[in-house]
């Protein structure tokens, strides 16, 4: 049981990081569609505040998906060793790449940052199965010897 919950976040991890790197192949036309979204709400602000935002704003949205995959991938290895700890800093872990994957696609323009949803799935499907009747024997016992 404890292989299927490591393959699963695993996977979420991969399809998060892998979608991510393929969102930042396309960062100037995202770039460009966010600066125009910005320009549209706020027409008054110099172009370089607008542009300041926008490269901050894409920064955020692209640098977080390898960030909490990165984090992701550490707790897996404290999962299969074990650690009780690991099982709820992951089910934080994955609450928040929901709602970053729920920002990202809302303000970004791209095809390939539907991987993040489809992360956010795989993760919470994770979530259930790392706290299953299984998986809870594996971590009854306290750390793994």
């Amino acid at each position: 049981m404890v292989r299927t919950v490591v393959l699963s976040w695993t996977i979420a991890a991969v399809v998060q990081l892998a979608s991510s790197a393929l969102a930042s192949t396309e960062a100037r036309k995202l770039f460009a569609d966010l600066l125009s979204q910005i320009a549209q709400g706020f027409p008054a602000e110099a172009v370089a505040t607008r542009e300041r935002v926008a490269l901050a704003v894409l920064a955020l949205l692209l640098g977080g998906g390898p960030l909490l995959a990165l984090l992701e991938l550490g707790c897996v290895v404290a999962l299969n060793r074990g650690k009780r700890w690991a099982r709820i800093v992951l089910v934080l872990l994955a609450g928040v790449a929901a709602v970053h994957a729920v920002i990202a696609v809302g303000g970004l323009r791209s095809t390939f940052l539907v991987g993040l949803v489809v992360a956010s799935g795989i993760a919470v499907l994770a979530v259930v199965v790392s706290f299953s009747p299984a998986a809870r024997v594996w971590f009854g016992g306290g750390e793994k010897r």
